[in-house]
């Protein structure tokens, strides 16, 4: 597993739905009009309101279409004609009709604005649309100004009610943009949903200290089942804050010194600016509020795993061991959460970072083929370690003879992974994908003979091989491999004697272990040998990952400084390890083969 930035980018719609569905479209508006032709469209849309309002989606679509017959530019008619396609197909199967709908309610809304471009109601719709249907950056950037059309038409309509939920959604699309400063950019607009939100908890939290203290409550029967409600309403917007609170403080951490100073003259609602006089006081009280928005994420909601997560990474502080807190690896349920979150734009990320590690990877793979005196030139067996959405895979099979199964905690890059073939998907290019090959055995033939959602540390080789169809009952792996897996472990000495009892090396022949680190000097390394970086990733020293390697049997074959990725604009530092178990084998320095000589055999 690799990715692009560590923090991940929430998108606020979720809070939206969970907290009033109502919001996920716009609610149905009537308008007034008085002649005989309008009274028939009036009544058109009222009707279908009221269908609407009950659930009858079907009904409701029928008044909008006979509205819309008679005037196709009616504005009402158009925005809840769209909610309603959206609603009904929540229950629907067959996905080109889903298709269908989806494709029809954008095309709807985007008439509205061609004819309303203020109408806040519309915009919010469609952005809500467009990145439920693409998380392309230009979709991202189309968004966002459609939010900012939604809360600047909510700001200048005196009898509007502010829009937390467009403001949040704003904040988070332009966040991902990089576009933070300014009245309408992620810190702005995280500080104002915040403001909201929290008049909305205070709400709801003298509601039931009403319940609970109001002299005639003695008199009345307890409303148990209310207290319940409200007190969930309040949990529910808790763990909205929190969400808010933790993309807030990220926005803060990433602003660079010269940001910080700019933002110490622009109103703030969540900040005192006064002590930031220069770069340097600008930018340490950025991170202290950073420090202090996460915090109250984590406070907000225990059950946010990444603000549970990035607090410990930024935090910084390190125990007698080296590591912070005692937190030896990042948790099962924030890389669950990371991924799920970030699998659809993944490959689009990594892509732009210039990310190498699977090819990096394969190509050290390919290498030990080559030096080794097997007449296959295949490994028998293959298992990705965290295998994401099939980066890696890509270039391992064509170098497996065997199965090649796949691992990850995130169900969603699993998912991804699936849908790869041998010509398309898992790192192929929309223009390298082998079109009009229905009939083509390998265009029907999965990358991976098996994916399964497993911990690395636990995973047996009984989980990994059931319901594998070979010729000889598997063994162990020949080969594993970890493109970028250890950056979510500070201790690895579980994992590694995990993959040392799923290796198949014994006293005859070898079995080989290829896994990627970020990379800290030995001299720099805290006393356990790793590290949580303020990134969320952790790093470790060779000296750590070669004693610990050979502790659990595994001997270094192979070693070298490698660039994963850039991170801002900046090279990461990293290593690549390749370490044999089983057999007689010697240390190789020369690892590395063109990245076009192992995609040859695809």
């Amino acid at each position: 597993m690799a990715m692009a930035s560590f923090l991940t980018r929430t998108r606020i719609t979720a809070i939206v739905t969970a907290l009033a569905p109502i919001l996920l479209l716009a609610s149905p508006i009537l308008s007034s009009t008085y002649s005989e032709y309008e009274g028939k469209i009036n009544t058109h849309l009222q009707n279908g309101n009221n269908a609407l309002a009950v659930g009858d989606l079907q009904k409701a679509i029928e008044h909008y279409e006979a509205c819309l017959a008679l005037d196709h530019n009616q504005r009402y008619c158009n925005i809840n004609i769209a909610s309603a396609l959206v609603d009904i197909n929540e229950a629907e199967q067959d996905e080109t009709i889903k298709q269908e709908r989806a494709t029809r309610a954008i095309s709807l809304l985007r008439h509205v604005l061609s004819l309303h471009p203020t109408d806040g109601d519309a915009a919010f719709n469609l952005a809500l649309l467009l990145q439920d249907s693409s998380h392309t950056e230009d979709v991202t950037r189309e968004a966002a100004k459609l939010y900012e059309i939604a809360v600047q038409a909510a700001d200048l309509d005196a009898e509007e009610e502010d829009r937390w939920d467009a403001l949040a959604n704003m904040a988070a699309a332009k966040q991902e943009l990089g576009d933070f400063l300014g009245p309408y950019g992620a810190r702005r607009s995280y500080e104002r949903s915040v403001v909201l939100l929290e008049a909305l908890a205070k709400e709801y939290n003298a509601n039931i200290d009403q319940m609970i203290n109001d002299v005639d409550s003695a008199a009345r029967e307890y409303d148990d089942e209310g207290f319940r409600e409200a007190q969930m309403e309040v949990n529910s917007i808790n763990a909205y804050l929190s969400k808010l609170y933790y993309g807030y403080g990220t926005v803060l951490s990433e602003l660079t010194p010269s940001d910080c100073l700019h933002l110490m003259t622009e109103e703030t609602l969540l900040m005192d600016t006064n002590d930031g006089n220069d770069e340097k006081s600008a930018k340490v009280v950025c991170e202290t509020n950073a420090l202090n928005a996460m915090r109250l994420a984590v406070d907000l909601d225990g059950n946010n795993v990444v603000a549970m997560h990035m607090l410990a990474a930024v935090t910084g502080g390190e125990n007698e061991d080296g590591g912070y807190g005692g937190k030896e690896r990042a948790s099962n349920e924030f890389v669950s959460a990371l991924f799920d979150d970030f699998a659809d734009t993944f490959d689009e990320k990594l892509g732009a970072l210039g990310y190498k590690v699977p090819q990096l990877i394969g190509e050290a793979a390919y290498d030990l083929l080559q030096m080794s005196n097997k007449e296959t030139h295949t490994f028998d067996s293959i298992l990705d370690a965290g295998c994401g959405t099939g980066l890696a895979g890509r270039f391992l099979k064509s170098l497996v003879g065997g199965p090649l199964v796949g691992v990850d905690l995130s169900k969603k890059m699993l998912e991804l992974a699936a849908e790869c073939t041998l010509t398309k998907g898992c790192g192929l290019k929309e223009q390298d994908t082998i079109q009009n090959k229905e009939s083509d055995e390998r265009s029907r033939t999965p990358l991976y003979d098996k994916l399964a959602s497993l911990d690395l540390e636990t995973a047996s080789l009984n989980e990994l091989a059931s319901g594998l169809t070979t010729v000889h009952p598997i063994d162990g792996f020949e080969l594993i491999v970890a493109a970028d897996v250890l950056v979510y472990f500070g201790d690895i000495q579980k994992l590694l004697l995990n993959f040392a009892k799923l290796s198949n090396g014994d006293d005859a022949n070898s079995s080989f272990l290829i896994f990627s680190c970020e990379r800290i000097k030995d001299e720099e390394a805290p006393p356990a040998g790793w590290k949580l970086q303020s990134s969320g990733r952790y790093a470790h020293s060779k000296s750590y990952v070669t004693e610990v390697a050979e502790s659990a049997g595994f001997d270094l074959i192979g070693y070298e400084k490698i660039v994963p990725r850039l991170e801002k604009g900046v090279a990461v530092d990293g290593h690549l390890f390749i370490f044999a178990i089983g057999g007689d084998v010697e240390e190789d320095d020369d690892v590395h083969v063109e990245v076009e000589t192992v995609m040859e055999e695809l």
